[in-house]
């Protein structure tokens, strides 16, 4: 099965306006799904990456709180809270990084 990337649009709550585009792919050696968000810029090439975050809920979410920090304007109502990103692939969280042992030399 062939799976191909699908997009979003997130756009402001109030007047509408795009604020970015989300994408669901699939990244690294084990094929994670990642959100990513990037800016609305017409032509691809210019778009500039906002984030990765581990669900398009959370990163619709994400883009919002960044959105709201970046502009200093609240979207209605209380200030939207930050959430956390997706590490890249292959990266562990910090607690559950393997240990490196050592290893014997060989004569």
């Amino acid at each position: 099965m062939t799976m191909r990337p699908v997009e979003w649009e997130i756009r402001h709550p109030v007047s509408g306006d795009l604020i970015a585009i989300l994408r669901v792919v699939a990244l690294g050696p084990r094929k994670e799904w990642y959100a990513r968000a990037v800016t609305p810029e017409p032509e691809r090439s210019r778009r500039t990456l906002i984030g990765y975050w581990a669900s398009p809920d959370e990163a619709h979410r994400g883009v919002l709180a960044l959105f709201e920090r970046r502009t200093g304007r609240p979207l209605g109502g209380a200030a939207t809270t930050l959430v956390p990103m997706k590490p890249p692939p292959g990266e562990r969280e910090p607690s559950t990084v393997a240990r490196v042992g050592r290893q014997s030399s060989r004569t």
